[in-house]
């Protein structure tokens, strides 16, 4: 009986990914209809509303109903597997609509080799792809979840689907070359193992993430390197787990007191500044210009007025320049200050102008270059190195 719910809603997900045009091939639609997703999700993590912090709860499929919990994992949401010390997520079984899409993408056909960062679902959706299990290799940072998801694909599949612990960031050299590579994790940059390891004229799907915007890149290997462009539908994975990476550090709000603050100003109403950084397009293009720029927001209620004051942050890591944006509730007008390096606020200017002149391009217009181990996106003739 159970096992009918699980088909039925299996129909009921693909006929509405079909109705939402992210999933297309029959091929992929069987994939969707065959293999149960909640095998691969015996307990996942949900934001506890009851909480005044929103702190995460874990759900086992014991605790409810199970066509209650059926309905919840076959919902298009990610479900969360993993949590680190602090309580937030780091792992989970992604969105499957963003499934169908990158896979959709990465157009696997019967026989291809395929390499996938990430491991779960996704490898045995691509197992049923490929029409060889032996033909995937998944690999996955935590032991416990590769683990986990070795015995999920045995029982679902059989024997076949290679699942490797190790750090995905290096690729699977000893697997390689693949036809297909597939990262359900988001990296800052296109790691040269992964192109290294892809085969001429092999096709690689994954969500670039700079620090401050989302890109669903498809990159196929050339001879002289490869060459990529971007779909319109961002992707939104958790960032991969890797020792060969480090995470820049960003001044806080209570940093700026140690540091000398180089001028002020104050905005008028029709400035482009701050509301222009909530605009994706030139997110997009800033992190990429200023190489890391991040950005975060904090409001805060000053006791003796109780006002709030909204800050704004914006922070080249490599310098430690900082330009705040501050706007109390009482006023319309936005007031800033420059942290760091004195010219940073006219980079900032200046950097927009350029976006301005490129026609205020969306993500989807950029394309990707690697030649000479050197990765850059290209905009109109302007080079941006990753």
């Amino acid at each position: 009986m159970l096992d009918h719910h699980s088909q039925h809603l299996r129909q009921e997900l693909v006929a509405s990914l079909v109705a939402s045009g992210v999933l297309h091939s029959p091929a992929l639609q069987q994939a969707f209809l065959t293999i149960p997703r909640e095998v691969f999700v015996p307990g996942f993590y949900e934001e506890d509303e009851t909480s005044p912090t929103m702190k995460w709860r874990y759900v086992h499929a014991h605790e409810t109903s199970l066509e209650a919990y059926l309905a919840k994992v076959y919902r298009d949401q990610p479900l969360v597997t993993k949590t680190d010390k602090r309580g937030m997520p780091i792992s989970s079984s992604s969105m499957p609509s963003a499934m169908a899409e990158m896979l959709e993408a990465l157009d696997v056909q019967t026989g291809l080799r395929v390499l996938e960062v990430g491991t779960g679902y996704n490898a045995a959706l691509l197992a049923m792809l490929t029409g060889d299990p032996g033909a995937v290799v998944s690999i996955e940072y935590d032991p416990v979840l590769a683990r986990s998801a070795a015995e999920a694909i045995g029982h679902v599949l059989g024997p076949g689907v290679q699942v490797i612990t190790g750090d995905g960031f290096a690729g699977y050299a000893q697997g390689a070359p693949f036809d297909r590579i597939i990262a359900t994790a988001s990296v800052a940059t296109v790691p040269m193992a992964w192109v290294e390891q892809l085969r001429v004229e092999g096709i690689l799907v994954m969500d670039l993430q700079g620090s401050l915007a989302s890109g669903f890149l498809v990159l196929e290997r050339t001879e002289a390197g490869a060459r990529g462009y971007f779909l319109p539908q961002p992707l939104y994975f958790m960032p991969l787990v890797t020792q060969q990476t480090e995470a820049p550090h960003f001044p806080g709000m209570t940093d700026l007191s140690q540091e000398p603050c180089y001028a002020s100003f104050v905005l008028t109403s029709d400035h482009a500044f701050p509301k222009n950084l909530s605009d994706t397009r030139f997110r997009w293009f800033l992190q990429w210009r200023i190489p890391g720029c991040h950005m975060s927001r904090r409001k805060q209620i000053q006791r003796d007025t109780n006002a709030t004051i909204s800050s704004i942050l914006v922070i080249d890591p490599k310098t430690r320049a900082t330009v705040r944006f501050r706007q109390r509730s009482s006023e319309t007008a936005w007031e800033g200050e420059v942290y760091g390096v004195p010219h940073f606020w006219e980079e900032l200017q200046q950097v927009y102008a350029e976006f301005i002149a490129l026609g205020e391009p969306r993500p989807h217009q950029y394309h990707l270059i690697i030649k000479h181990q050197t990765v850059a996106l290209t905009i109109g003739s302007l080079h941006l190195p990753l």
